[in-house]
C-alpha cells in the first residue's frame, strides 16, 4: 500500500500555511538595507579609492608607479642559511636531516634544535614591491566579489511574479543579475591571475636550477615581475569598470529595478 493511501498530498497551500513564512521577509529587509548602503555609500567610496590607486602610477615613490624598476636584488641568487621561528618567537637555524645524529651526539646539544656547522642554500628573494601591490589588489578583488554577491542576493529576492506580458522591468532585473554574475566570475579569474605570480616565479626558478649556466633566467624573472605588475595595474582599471558600470546601470534603471511591473507596489515578491 502507498504511504498516503490512494490520494497524493496536496501542494496548493504550501506557501500559505508554512510556519516560517517570516524568514524570507526578514532576509529581504536585511538585504534591502544592505543594498541601499552599497549603492549610496560603499560603491561611490570604492570608485574614489580605486581612482586614487590608479593615480599613484604617476608617483615615483608609489609601489604602483608605472615605470617601477625591479632591482637586480630581486633576481640575484644569494647564498643564505635559512632559519625558522620557534613557538616562543626566537629564531633558530634549520637543520639538514643528515646532521641530526651529529647534533644529538654533540656535548651540550641534546635536541634536534641544535645545529652543527654551516649549511648554505641558494635563496632567491621575493619581490617585496610586487608583494605589497598583490595584497592591495587581492583585497580589492575580494571586496568587489562580495559586494556583487550581496547585491545579487537582494536582487534575486526582488524578482516579481512571472506573468505573460509587462515583463520589461523583470528583464532589466535579470540583466543586472547577469552583470553581477559576470563581476563575480571576472573577479575570480583575476584573483587567480594574482596568485599566479608566485607559481610563475617558481617555475622559472626550477628551470634555472636545471640549467644554472643559462644566464637569461635572471632577466626572465625580472620581466615576469614587470608583466605581473602591469597586470595588477590593469586589474585596478577593470575593478573601476565593474563598480562604475554597475552603479551606472542601477541608477539609470532604478525605477524598473524597484518597480518592475510599473505599479505602485513595493516591487518585492510579497
Amino acid at each position: 500500500m502507498p504511504r498516503f493511501g490512494s490520494s497524493l498530498p496536496k501542494l496548493d497551500d504550501v506557501f500559505k500555511s508554512h510556519p516560517k513564512r517570516e524568514v524570507l521577509k526578514d532576509l529581504i529587509t536585511a538585504q534591502r538595507l544592505q543594498a541601499i548602503d552599497i549603492l549610496q555609500n560603499v560603491m561611490p567610496i570604492k570608485i574614489v579609492e580605486i581612482r586614487n590607486l590608479i593615480k599613484q602610477e604617476e608617483d615615483p615613490s608609489s609601489m604602483f608607479f608605472k615605470d617601477q624598476v625591479f632591482e637586480v636584488i630581486f633576481t640575484d641568487v644569494n647564498l643564505q642559511q635559512p632559519s625558522s621561528i620557534t613557538q616562543d618567537g626566537s629564531e633558530r637555524k634549520v637543520i639538514v636531516p643528515n646532521d641530526l645524529d651529529t647534533a644529538q651526539k654533540t656535548e651540550g646539544h641534546n635536541s634536534p634544535d641544535a645545529k652543527i656547522g654551516d649549511h648554505w642554500f641558494e635563496v632567491l628573494k621575493p619581490n617585496p614591491v610586487h608583494a605589497e601591490c598583490m595584497k592591495i589588489v587581492a583585497k580589492e578583488l575580494e571586496e568587489v566579489h562580495m559586494i556583487s554577491q550581496n547585491l545579487k542576493v537582494w536582487l534575486e529576492l526582488e524578482i516579481p511574479i512571472i506573468e505573460d506580458g509587462n515583463s520589461f522591468g523583470a528583464d532589466v532585473q535579470n540583466h543586472l543579475i547577469k552583470e553581477l554574475t559576470d563581476v563575480k566570475v571576472r573577479s575570480n579569474n583575476m584573483s587567480n591571475g594574482v596568485r599566479a605570480h608566485h607559481s610563475d616565479r617558481l617555475k622559472l626558478a626550477m628551470d634555472w636550477a636545471k640549467y644554472p649556466n643559462f644566464q637569461d633566467f635572471a632577466e626572465a624573472i625580472s620581466k615576469s615581475d614587470q608583466y605581473d605588475h602591469f597586470l595588477l595595474r590593469s586589474y585596478l582599471r577593470t575593478i573601476l569598470i565593474m563598480y562604475s558600470g554597475l552603479l551606472t546601470k542601477f541608477e539609470r534603471n532604478w525605477p524598473k529595478v524597484i518597480n518592475p511591473k510599473g505599479s505602485h507596489e513595493a516591487g518585492a515578491m510579497y
